[in-house]
């Protein structure tokens, strides 16, 4: 009996052994599955931090990006002013002007060769109001028009387009729209080239003839009486402008420039840089005109202006259109 039972003992003991290196091998797979967990939510954690710091690190660049656009569009403000300041500095050349005779001297009223140029001042209604600004748009209509008359309408805001005739036709339905909706309608040139408007007065008569013809036919009458000059009426040779200027007047017409810029002449300005720029100075102007654009590609434009709007509002101002009472501002006056 004794000596059948000794088989059994080292089937035993190899059984106790390959139970405690299950066991070993069990607690080193436990322990390297929780040790495998462990780095994997760190990693995760590592990840989610990564993400964080990338969209920190994004949101950092568009920040800078976006104070660069800022700073370049503040300098090209400043230029503005400054091309102005140079401009309003400059005194007329006396010798062009003894070399060259008065135009209007120069032509016989009989002789008209503009003959429908001449302003209607009872199409403007007058206005009342104390704290006020005037918000002018120029190189319009354009496909931003519509938008910039519905923000206008939201907050009971009159304003003045200078329009623009040369490819400007596909949006002509605008003029009429600009009328209705109660905004003074004027006259801002029909190709807006400098060099070919400011050769003589002819050639600025020439053109503006053109514009107004085809105000006054897509308006079905309206007949415009304000202009501004392409660039301001500091631009273009003193003498011409000057003629220009009392010619103008002649027929019934009032130039207005401005004393408060947007800035957004140049594709670089941002909306901020026209928010700041606007509501920054009108407060220290006592006849604040603004000049805005509303020609294509104004999109900075379009996207300041309800905070113009709300901030000028909040401050008190009545938003006015230009009209034959308004104190005109003008870098050049006729003599």
């Amino acid at each position: 009996m004794i000596m059948k039972k000794k088989p059994f003992i080292p089937a035993l003991a190899c059984a106790i052994i390959f139970l405690c290196i299950c066991g070993v091998l069990g607690f080193q797979y436990w322990n390297l599955d929780s040790r495998y967990h462990s780095l994997t939510a760190e990693a995760a954690q590592l990840r989610e931090s990564n993400s964080g710091l990338n969209e920190q690190l994004e949101d950092s660049a568009a920040q800078l990006d976006e104070k660069e656009k800022y700073i370049e569009g503040q300098k090209d403000y400043i230029t503005e002013l400054s091309e102005q300041m140079q401009d309003l500095g400059k005194e007329d050349n006396s010798d062009e002007d003894e070399q060259q005779e008065d135009w209007y001297s120069s032509h016989n009223s009989e002789d008209d060769p503009y003959p429908n140029l001449y302003a209607d001042k009872d199409n403007m209604p007058a206005q009342s109001g104390q704290k006020y600004v005037y918000l002018t748009f120029d190189d319009g209509p354009s496909a931003l028009t519509p938008k910039v008359l519905d923000l206008l309408d939201e907050y009971d805001a009159h304003a003045t387009f200078f329009v623009v005739g040369k490819n400007n036709e596909e949006y002509s339905q605008y003029l009429s729209e600009i009328v209705k909706r109660g905004h003074t309608l004027a006259l801002h040139s029909y190709s807006h080239d400098y060099n070919q408007i400011y050769r003589s007065v002819d050639a600025f008569l020439e053109d503006y003839e053109k514009v107004y013809d085809w105000v006054y036919e897509e308006t079905n009458g309206y007949s415009p009486c304000l202009f501004r000059f392409p660039g301001g009426s500091n631009n273009g040779s003193s003498y011409v402008i000057h003629n220009i200027i009392n010619e103008m007047k002649r027929r019934g017409f009032t130039h207005y420039d401005w004393n408060v810029s947007s800035g957004d002449g140049s594709n670089l300005t941002t909306s901020q840089n026209i928010i700041d720029n606007i509501c920054s100075n009108v407060k220290y102007v006592e006849n604040p005109v603004v000049l805005m654009h509303d020609g294509s590609g104004k999109n900075a434009t379009l996207a300041a202006l309800p905070t113009v709007l709300q901030k000028l509002s909040d401050a008190g101002y009545e938003f006015r259109s230009l009209d034959q009472y308004s104190e005109p501002v003008q870098y050049r006056q006729a003599e």
